[in-house]
């Protein structure tokens, strides 16, 4: 017996079932019926079904809607006596875990599905049974899902590189004014978005892997509306507040005028990130990884002649404040491309509509964003630290240190869509309660993140003096940038480690390790030894650079330990009781199901291999009844 469903001859055997299947198709999941070879063909009004089938054929995206809901809200019902799981659910056995076998049991077989290898249910002895799935075959995907992350973020980091490109050659003031308002936009915006953007690495996938579809859209809705009432303070401090700080801080006045005249234009382009970022996490929860690195590879060429016409042409331009302005229309731009892709193409299939909900139960999110805000912007504001802190050693150090973190940044892109790629991975295995596949998959991403940060390092230590050559001319910069390189070299591996094993945590919902583990390691760790080596052992910048050595080995080693003894019964259960928190708080009655998870012991010795957690996007219907399953073979599936 297999668990699947598709429709045609070849796989149902006389016209009986193919009007059975027909049937079951249009029918609404209430009325679906479960057929076998003993039983009569059921009495159906065939006008309504003809009328369900033109309004299915017209109405698409209400069809998908509608479908999502079934999916969304369907799988944990109030059970009874009468209740016949198998028919609606597609559970083989429903008094034997329950819940879990539901889950499992509403996987679709689906072409996506099938390209993650995250699909394909099998049924033996009355228990849904995993495929397999390897480590080889984990690396194998999160490379697949990388490839076009890394492009995705070096081209949205080089949206900062034009900035600074077009406008340093306006003057050393203006670069400045830029450099020192991309330090404040980073810290008191952008950081805090990521931040609070990064709860839905956790809540998303996870929802998507328990098949509560509508809740991807949701928590996405939620935090759009947390982003955008954290911008209203954003905007008002940058338009009134940036320059009080600035000439605080800094003591060379025209450089903090221009800065603060940058962010007050600066400040029209968050709306469009925020929508950006928002999305980007909505479909990358989806499996859908591309989406966002299309409208890049639009708009960065885009961004880069609008600086140029905005701030050099004799004609268009109006120069240094060119800069933020292509910045606002390049973030708006990518915002609306992403929104159409998202409503007419592919990823609207999780939307959860307009509705009161999303103004409720936002504790979830709230207590998942703020350590996430707490881990960005503890690391993000350490190495601003560092850079201030080389400017007391000459110009030549500031030079330096500029490149090597300019390099270590643009590097750094690639662990982090590692990170990306395997959190989400991670979490829809525990979102469909596979231990064991989650297990698997952090293993395989330790072991890309180990690789990568090798082979970052042996292309940074065998090719610093070249990469030093093209950032400046200077002979002394380029020799004192060539040697912090090597250091920065050594840097690589640990931080790798870091930032997969931090992607891993987010995937796992716990943000809170991290977020603590990097407040300790730079504020008691890296920056005091940093000015000891720096300042007392007089190695200046490479002393720097010695501190956050410390403190990324610190980091590594502690989160390293923390997911090795990752508890996953207890990780799985808070994703399926959150789950169920959210239905009982919108006026759900799924007592029993809710009691079937807490008082669940056994969930480390049911199966937990990869099964098929992706929606079908073509899919015909989320029945899978008993009498269908005894009969396919998914040999002769053709999704």
């Amino acid at each position: 017996m297999r668990a699947c469903f598709n429709s045609g001859s070849r796989i149902f055997g006389n016209r009986r079932k193919q009007q059975a299947s027909f049937v079951n198709i249009f029918l609404p999941s209430s009325a679906r019926y479960s057929f076998s070879e003993k039983q009569p063909l059921v009495t159906l009004d065939y006008l309504s079904v003809i009328s369900t089938f033109l309004t299915e054929m017209t109405g698409k995206f209400r069809r998908e809607s509608q479908v999502n809901e079934s999916f969304s809200r369907a799988a944990i019902p109030i059970l009874s006596e009468q209740h016949d799981a198998s028919q609606q659910y597609g559970s083989i056995i429903s008094d034997q875990d329950s819940l879990i076998q539901r889950r499992r049991a509403s996987s679709m077989y689906s072409t996506r599905a099938r390209q993650l290898h995250l699909a394909s249910i099998s049924v033996k002895n009355g228990r849904y049974q995993p495929i397999d799935t390897d480590t080889s075959t984990e690396i194998k995907m999160m490379m697949q899902s990388s490839i076009p992350l890394i492009i995705t973020l070096l081209l949205q980091y080089s949206l900062t590189v034009t900035s600074v490109f077009f406008v340093g050659n306006l003057g050393s003031n203006q670069l400045a004014a830029v450099s020192l308002s991309n330090l404040l936009a980073n810290i008191s915006s952008f950081g805090l978005i990521e931040g609070i953007a990064s709860s839905l690495s956790t809540l998303c996938p996870q929802a998507y892997g328990r098949k509560d579809y509508k809740m991807v859209g949701m928590h996405s809705v939620r935090c759009f509306l947390m982003l955008m009432l954290l911008y209203i303070p954003i905007f008002c401090f940058w338009t009134w507040g940036a320059y009080s700080l600035l000439s605080a801080v800094v003591t060379e006045v025209e450089a903090c005028i221009l800065a603060a005249q940058y962010l007050k234009v600066l400040v029209w382009s968050v709306p469009g990130f925020i929508v950006f970022e928002v999305l980007k996490q909505y479909l990358q929860a989806q499996g859908i990884f591309h989406a966002s690195t299309v409208v890049l590879l639009i708009c960065a060429p885009f961004n880069f002649f609008l600086t140029y016409l905005l701030v050099w042409n004799k004609h268009f331009g109006f120069g240094f404040l060119g800069a933020p302005a292509a910045v606002a229309v390049t973030n708006t731009l990518m915002a609306l491309l992403l929104l159409i892709y998202t409503c007419f193409i592919n990823g609207y299939q999780c939307w959860c509509g307009l509705s009161m909900e999303v103004f409720k139960n936002w504790s979830r999110a709230l207590k998942l964003a703020a350590p996430g805000v707490l881990m960005i912007e503890a690391e993000w504001l350490a190495f601003e630290i560092i850079s201030f802190a080389s400017s007391r050693f000459g110009t030549e150090s500031l030079a330096a240190q500029s490149i090597v973190s300019t390099v270590c940044v643009t590097i750094y892109q690639i662990p982090f869509a590692v990170s990306v790629a395997g959190s989400t991975r991670i979490a829809w295995f525990i979102g469909s309660a596979s231990k064991k596949a989650a297990l698997i998959s952090t293993h395989a991403a330790i072991y890309v993140s180990i690789g990568f940060g090798a082979f970052n390092c042996i292309v940074m230590g065998t090719g610093s003096g070249s990469i030093a050559k093209i950032f400046s001319q200077d002979e002394a910069v380029v020799k004192l940038a060539s040697k912090v390189l090597i250091i920065g070299a050594i840097y690589q591996i640990p931080d790798c480690l870091c930032c997969v094993l931090g992607g891993v945590l987010r995937g796992q919902g716990r943000q809170y390790i991290g977020g603590w583990l990097n407040l300790f390691s730079y504020y008691v760790l890296a920056l005091p030894v940093a000015f000891l080596f720096g300042f007392h052992f007089k190695l200046e910048l490479f002393g720097l650079w010695i501190g956050m050595i410390v403190a990324l080995v610190f980091v590594s080693t502690c989160e390293l330990f923390f997911v090795l003894a990752s508890d996953w019964e207890t990780i799985i259960k808070d994703s399926l009781v959150e789950d169920l928190d959210g239905q009982m708080a919108h006026g759900g009655h799924n007592n029993l199901a809710y009691e079937d998870v807490i008082n669940d012991d056994t969930l480390s010795l049911r199966p937990s291999r990869s099964y098929g957690s992706l929606i079908d996007h073509n899919l015909l219907s989320p029945t899978i009844s008993s009498a269908t399953l005894a009969q396919v073979d998914p040999s002769v599936l053709h999704i």
